[in-house]
């Protein structure tokens, strides 16, 4: 274990390794009210704040590009925007992506994917309509969608690009209190609910295979279980992975070389 900065309270980390293996780490100083990044290389640990311009970087999501260059989403709670930072030779940048309206609550992650051009992917919450949105970079233009708006939906997402750059959402439906799935094809957005068994859905992680079928971890909070769900060639599985005792938020999955689950 690794003291990383000193003297802060983080809050929304998010996790990406380098080519080396070196861990990269975007995250929330409560004491400071910033957005962080943290790295390590031969030298060890450093940091640099990356925006401080108001309460900015709840919520945050760090992918690296094909040049190991940090790019992160993350909400501005002083003018309750989606935004969107990257560093390259010049320094940090920062733009407003989208207003989503005041946040209030600690579940309504943005989620953060670079394409084979690098360029940014978020799924995000928007507390204005209560809808699952969807923001892309194509060149200079940010393009949006709503990929879901059947009741209050889009909460703690998480978002992958598959082999042909198509975006999958595993995220929580807080109307049914459902576990839903959203994915992008060439016929346009598709939704569907796989867990509807009680209050579950919330604090989701999704994974692809080689096959591309996805895989989700999530919080059951009926019965204080995490719970792992996937799909292959005969449909959804689900099963409950262990009793947490209200512990199982904030899970983490990743598949192995043999597409094994392994969750935190």
């Amino acid at each position: 274990m690794a003291i990383v900065d000193e003297g802060i309270v983080p809050k929304s980390t998010s996790l990406a390794l380098d080519d080396t293996g070196n861990p990269c780490i975007s995250y929330y100083d409560n004491t400071n009210y910033d957005l962080k990044y943290a790295w390590r290389d031969a030298s060890g640990w450093h940091t640099a704040t990356v925006d401080s311009a108001g309460q900015v970087g709840l919520y945050c999501s760090v992918a690296l590009n094909s040049f190991g260059k940090p790019r992160i989403s993350y909400y501005d709670n002083t003018h309750d925007d989606l935004k969107y930072a990257w560093k390259d030779s010049s320094g940090w940048h920062r733009v407003p992506v989208d207003s989503i309206g005041d946040i209030s609550w600690d579940n309504y992650y943005t989620s953060l994917a670079l394409d084979s051009s690098g360029n940014p992917h978020i799924s995000y919450y928007d507390a204005n309509g209560d809808d699952l949105e969807y923001a892309s970079l194509a060149g200079s233009i940010w393009v949006y969608a709503t990929v879901d708006s059947a009741g209050d939906v889009g909460q703690d997402s998480s978002l992958l690009l598959d082999g042909f750059g198509y975006p999958h959402i595993s995220y929580y439906e807080a109307t049914s209190d459902d576990l839903k799935y959203a994915w992008f094809d060439s016929s346009g957005w598709n939704t569907i609910t796989i867990d509807s068994a009680g209050d579950v859905g919330q604090y989701t992680s999704l994974a692809l295979d080689g096959s591309g079928n996805p895989h989700v971890s999530y919080y059951d909070a009926t019965n204080d279980d995490l719970k792992y769900a996937w799909k292959d060639a005969f449909g959804w599985h689900i099963t409950a992975v262990e009793y947490v005792e209200t512990n199982g938020g904030f899970t983490s999955l990743a598949l192995d070389g043999a597409g094994n689950p392994r969750i935190s």
